[in-house]
């Protein structure tokens, strides 16, 4: 991924992706949804709304997920940890929304909203400002010391060093941040209606060059929401590719096509899906050799990647609710994975409150 430049589709970029059918709905040669591998894990009961955007897991089992909550018209930060034995709303939370949080242990967590971020050290909350600008959507850190916070919106990162946070240009807008290691981190966006990769060797980004795209329509954008490094010779980036149009009928329509991409060590394997549907968002190793990907955000799709196999499963919920999935998480060295979003009643009930919702593998 550092240095080769792979033109097209090849062999292995078709490998990467499912079908698609003419309706849009992605699909695979196994049966769908035939195995329940993922199951509805908690259902918060907080007073009001509530909505969980991130979660992380560490390697004891700890659980730790930010969002924000309403309750009375006011709007606060929502950070809830569950040491695997039980569940808490930790107190004192930032007042403004929280999109995203990493920990490297239940002393070093870090909660990141609109221009700020926040750290727990096991007793109380430090703020931090990080600029009026930077809406933080993804971090990632290796220690106390070495923490990385990015913005779809910015191309500048921020880094926090064990005393500062410094901002660090970017060659292009960072939706996701992966860190492999303190001087190898990855992470994954746009720059202008390309889809864009970056790395940082501990005193730079660049660019990794990468494929290039056949757009669909000429005001078509490719982009990518998430990047999973598994080894420097198996990184996965997901996302979508998106443009405006109309229907038969001349109504205004966006249009969506899914975009993977996978680096094997030596080249890239990118594929364009065919028909329209809901891009992907989330890219988590299972643990046992394979991913999971997550496809759209309101009732998503699962896909559980083996070898050039797609699998589709449900995402549990229960009856009478839908469902929003917006972060996945592994716990290290292991195949157990957490999600974290929120559900809420169908329909248009009388109290269509949102609870924050927690999945989890089996």
């Amino acid at each position: 991924m550092r240095t080769v430049f792979v033109s097209g589709m090849t062999a292995l970029a078709l490998a990467c992706a499912p079908a698609v059918t003419a309706s849009g709905v992605t699909h695979e040669g196994g049966r769908a949804g035939e195995t329940a591998a993922w199951r509805l894990a908690r259902v918060n009961t907080l007073p009001g709304d509530d909505v969980l955007d991130d979660v992380t897991v560490l390697g004891d089992g700890s659980v730790w997920a930010a969002g924000h909550r309403v309750a009375n018209g006011k709007q606060r930060g929502l950070v809830q940890w569950y040491d695997g034995r039980a569940w808490q709303v930790v107190p004192g939370t930032p007042s403004y929304e929280l999109k995203a949080v990493t920990a490297t242990s239940n002393r070093n967590v870090w909660v990141f909203g609109q221009g700020k971020a926040a750290r727990w050290n096991g007793r109380a909350w430090t703020a931090f400002s990080l600029g009026g600008a930077f809406s933080a959507t993804d971090a990632d850190a290796t220690g106390a010391k070495d923490v990385w916070a990015v913005a779809g919106s910015s191309a500048s990162a921020r880094h926090w060093n064990g005393s500062s946070w410094r901002s660090v240009r970017l060659p292009a807008h960072a939706a996701a941040v992966d860190v492999y290691k303190a001087r190898d981190v990855w992470a994954a966006g746009t720059k202008g209606d390309r889809p864009a990769v970056m790395r940082w060797n501990g005193k730079s980004w660049a660019l990794v060059p990468t494929p290039a795209i056949k757009l669909p329509a000429p005001d078509a954008v490719a982009f990518l929401d998430d990047i999973a490094v598994v080894s420097p010779g198996n990184v996965w980036a997901v996302g979508g590719v998106t443009w405006e149009g109309a229907n038969d009928e001349g109504d205004d329509v966006t249009y969506n096509r899914t975009l993977v991409m996978r680096w094997n060590g030596t080249s890239w394997a990118t594929s364009v899906g065919s028909a329209n549907a809901q891009p992907y968002t989330e890219v988590e190793p299972d643990g046992k050799g394979g991913m999971w990907v997550v496809q759209g955000n309101w009732n998503p799709t699962l896909w559980h990647v083996t070898g050039s196999a797609w699998r589709s499963v449900p995402l549990p919920r229960k009856a009478g609710t839908d469902a929003v999935l917006f972060s996945i998480a592994r716990r290290p060295g292991t195949a157990a994975l957490w999600g974290a979003g929120f559900t809420v009643p169908q329909g248009d009930p009388d109290d269509p409150s949102a609870n924050g919702t927690f999945w989890r593998t089996r």
